[in-house]
């Protein structure tokens, strides 16, 4: 059960306590703040105690954040959001408390750095923050895009580039304008907030700025504006974590470990694929994945290994039981095991290993859902549930499905899977499927 309280004061001693001056010290300063406590009761403080090699009490923590509709933004007093739930999810499942609190970006990473808070999200992964810190695995995917103003002149057929003579611009401490600085741009305009950003670049103030597509298109709507009123252009996808802090993970060493595992297992919000990029999977992507799955030697190792001792529908539960369970922790169940030698998971292996900028995973699965081959163990052994299935069993040899971006806990990654079926020469007849799981950081580039 989750709890959310408001501290008093005697109940916070030694950083907990500075902490909370701190927040009350923002406050007094008129910055928006707000702390969130996540209660266990006596189960979650054993629980705590034993997956992070410490007493509870070391084991609470401190996070700051910033406000970021949509991924995080007050509701009513109490702070809501996609990033919010799958920490709660997350932390819930190992039963470790946790408080929350509102200050800009660079505060935060201050706060971080000075040990004055244990952990700082969302952010990027840097090299900069990783000298005090150390990073999650990703609660979610942003999608970096340059804005300008629709009437200005100039093309977007490139983004601007470090050596151009065009202003750019982004939030001031944001994970953009970090970025743009480590690659060179010189005389960033950096604004306070997103409606600000887009008033200087509708008004002509900056010419192109970096920004979150979601957060923009947010604040851009509550601001009255119109998409027709700009121009949009991808850069790239950004993954962003949680950053511990190195004092906190000395005292609590198997704490990053054991939220990893847990976010791996949280449901987490599929972003869909915009038109672009689905027809840049189906023009770049789609035509070497299904020669891959016509190779004769995969086909022949596929039907090698339909061959062998069929598994009944009824005994397939009770394996992907187990998988899962295995899975979770990063363990091959004893029918993973057998399927990750088989000579079909070697051919998979090859295939991923000559693309692995752009291949996170791939492996196959029969007319019953069940994995025959794989090149890493999957999160599960039964596909029969999910919506790939449908090309198993589909009499369409033309057949193929594109799925929307999602974080994958088995590969580390944010995938979009394609499925395409692999064929019996012979009959036409289709008779296993093959989904590939392209990473999105490197596949999805325009230039890839």
């Amino acid at each position: 059960m989750r709890r959310h309280t408001q501290p008093s004061g005697q109940n916070l001693s030694g950083r907990f306590a500075s902490a909370y001056s701190c927040i009350l010290l923002l406050g007094l300063m008129a910055c928006v703040f707000v702390i969130t406590l996540k209660g266990l009761p006596a189960q979650g403080q054993e629980q705590a105690q034993d997956s992070t090699g410490s007493s509870d009490k070391n084991a609470f923590l401190i996070l700051q954040t910033n406000l970021q509709p949509p991924y995080q933004q007050l509701q009513n007093g109490i702070l809501r959001g996609y990033s919010i739930a799958v920490l709660n999810c997350a932390f819930d499942r190992i039963g470790v408390g946790y408080g929350i609190a509102i200050a800009p970006r660079q505060r935060n990473r201050e706060m971080v750095r000075n040990g004055q808070a244990d952990g700082f999200f969302l952010a990027r992964i840097s090299s900069f923050m990783d000298e005090y810190a150390e990073p999650t695995l990703p609660l979610a995917l942003e999608k970096w895009v340059w804005i300008s103003a629709a009437g200005q002149q100039g093309s977007f057929a490139s983004s601007p580039t470090p050596d151009s003579l065009l202003s750019v611009g982004a939030i001031l401490g944001s994970n953009e304008a970090e970025w743009l600085a480590e690659q060179g741009y010189q005389k960033i305009a950096k604004a306070p907030s997103i409606n600000s950003l887009i008033s200087q670049v509708l008004a002509g103030r900056v010419e192109y700025a970096l920004v979150d597509k979601q957060t923009f298109e947010a604040a851009r709507d509550s601001m009255g504006n119109h998409e027709d009123q700009f121009n949009v252009q991808f850069e790239r996808y950004a993954p962003l974590v949680v950053y511990i802090g190195r004092e906190y993970t000395r005292l609590n060493p198997g704490l990053i470990a054991s939220l990893n595992t847990a976010l791996g297992a949280c449901e987490t919000l599929p972003m869909q694929l915009e038109d672009w990029e689905r027809d840049l999977i189906t023009r770049q992507q789609l035509p070497a994945i299904r020669a891959m799955a016509a190779n004769a030697e995969l086909v022949g190792a596929v039907r090698s290994a339909m061959g062998r001792a069929q598994i009944q529908p009824d005994a397939i539960v009770e394996i992907d039981r187990e998988w899962r369970q295995g899975s979770e922790g990063g363990i091959a169940s004893p029918k993973a095991t057998e399927i990750l030698e088989n000579p079909l998971s070697d051919i998979l292996r090859a295939f991923q290993e000559s693309d692995a900028d752009n291949i996170a995973e791939i492996f196959v699965f029969d007319t019953n859902g069940a994995v025959i081959g794989m090149n890493r163990l999957t999160t599960d052994f039964d596909q029969s549930d999910e919506q790939k299935f449908e090309v198993a069993i589909s009499h369409d040899p033309d057949i193929s499905q594109i799925a929307d971006i999602y974080f994958d806990g088995s590969t580390r990654a944010f995938l979009s899977q394609v499925t395409v079926p692999i064929i019996n020469p012979e009959t036409g007849d289709v008779i296993a499927a093959m989904t590939v799981g392209l990473d999105v950081s490197g596949a999805l580039r325009p230039d890839s």
